[in-house]
């Protein structure tokens, strides 16, 4: 066993957790040596990003073969959490990954399972390469379990023409999306789509307005999803419904969706760098006439982006978690990896989690989609790139956007009200994490 069991020590002494209550925040001490070992190492590496088999190739290039190396195995990010645990815990070091890509509410959970370990210590030599907000997004009390390898800055996209003919300006508010989408309705245009499996544009809009549905209180967890901002959100939310000012088409019908943007029929989408390609490469009647706009403030607020941060991080089970870090990091900040995956016809379009991300954000411009706007659109998505602080997700948090999820879809149909959605939420939460053991903060 390696000396991260010291560092999980130490770091429950920063945290000022007791055993039992820091449970869901301990992480699990790796199976070999520190890491600082010599010799050839041949680390495993697993994601389905797209560019990240071309990453870890210039990875393998820059490094020795009598150094190290990584190997990359393709597995779906809707399969990664089960697979993960499956492999940690058969407790078998040569089929578990040592790094893999997820994103904060799962690797909270996974943390929580002791499935991942704290590397807050092996990153620290490294972070000045890193946005400091990106490694925050993977920190729970003071344990960071994930380098930071792409952000979630949101914008808009909105169809400029159905602004430009109705004599309107493009809303710079929820609250304003609201008025405007009474106002588009009467062309017989929609302002929004919301999927009915998708409860995350929602969730996002109470995080804007300062919601933070799980906190550290002392020796356990503080649950406050049933909040003012959380029904804030819900209150718009449920008016856009109520004044039919939305479309309802699922994710899953993608085409759909897309023909339904490219015939001017959903106007506005709130959205980040890495969905664009895929409007552009679906879009034809309308190329050339979208434009980015920045993202929408809420209760009276600057607007910021609340968005999931994801990154590598490094299984319990991982014999040399420090070049596992180290491995992580080069991929997460070396120009030709970072380039790679933010660029969207190598990669995945994302925004990187590097400290400067200027350069690499021409590339995810889609400039067939945005035509004469494309001249703005950088200097939107570095706009939008403020993120809102203080949210963390918690030990159950997998099985609490499932729950979520299945509430959301109830109101979707109408089956009950948006804001009923709360109280149901905030006493599942609780008793779920007491069925766990895990203490909760009356």
């Amino acid at each position: 066993m390696n000396d991260t069991s010291g560092l999980r020590r130490r770091t429950l002494a920063k945290a000022g957790l007791g055993a039992a209550a820091a449970a869901p925040l301990l992480a699990a001490c790796g199976g070999g040596d520190e890491g600082g070992d010599s010799g050839p190492v041949t680390l495993k590496l697993w994601s389905d990003k797209a560019g990240m088999a071309d990453a870890i190739a210039a990875f393998n290039e820059a490094h020795d073969v009598d150094d190290v190396q990584i190997e990359y195995v393709e597995v779906p990010a809707a399969e990664m959490v089960n697979q993960v645990n499956q492999a940690v815990e058969a407790g078998d070091a040569d089929g578990a990954p040592d790094l893999f890509q997820s994103d904060n509410r799962n690797g909270a959970e996974l943390l929580a399972q002791q499935q991942v370990v704290d590397i807050g210590a092996m990153l620290e030599p490294h972070a000045e390469a890193l946005d400091p907000s990106a490694i925050a997004g993977l920190t729970i009390g003071d344990i960071v379990y994930g380098v930071p390898n792409m952000r979630n800055p949101h914008f808009v996209m909105v169809w400029q023409p159905a602004f430009d003919e109705a004599g309107l300006a493009v809303p710079t508010t929820w609250e304003e999306v609201v008025e405007t989408g009474r106002e588009l309705k009467q062309d017989g245009r929609h302002i929004f789509n919301f999927a009915g499996e998708d409860p995350s544009t929602w969730m996002n809009m109470a995080w804007q307005a300062g919601a933070r549905w799980y906190q550290i209180d002392g020796e356990a967890w503080r649950i406050e999803i049933d909040s003012e901002p959380s029904r804030y959100a819900a209150e718009i939310v449920q008016q856009l419904f109520d004044d039919e000012l939305v479309e309802k088409i699922s994710y899953a019908d993608y085409a759909a969706m897309m023909q339904e943007y490219d015939q001017g029929n959903i106007v506005l989408r709130q959205t980040s760098t890495w969905q664009l390609a895929g409007h552009q490469a679906n879009m034809s009647a309308t190329l050339g006439q979208w434009a980015l706009a920045p993202n929408l403030g809420i209760m009276g607020a600057e607007p910021v982006s609340a968005g999931d941060t994801a990154g590598l991080m490094v299984t319990s089970l991982s014999e040399h978690p420090e070049r596992a870090v180290e491995a992580a990091v080069w991929l997460c900040t070396n120009e030709a990896a970072v380039s790679i995956m933010a660029a969207p016809d190598t990669g995945s379009g994302w925004y990187p989690a590097v400290g400067d991300t200027e350069p690499y954000l021409d590339a995810v411009v889609p400039s067939e989609l945005l035509g004469e706007n494309a001249e703005g659109a950088v200097p939107v998505i570095l706009e939008s790139a403020v993120f809102a602080e203080g949210w963390i997700y918690g030990p159950n948090s997998t099985s609490m956007y499932e729950e979520l999820a299945d509430q959301w879809g109830k109101a979707m149909a109408g089956d009950i009200e948006f804001v009923d959605i709360l109280p149901h939420m905030q006493e599942w939460t609780v008793n779920d994490l007491k069925d766990r053991g895990i203490s909760v903060a009356e």
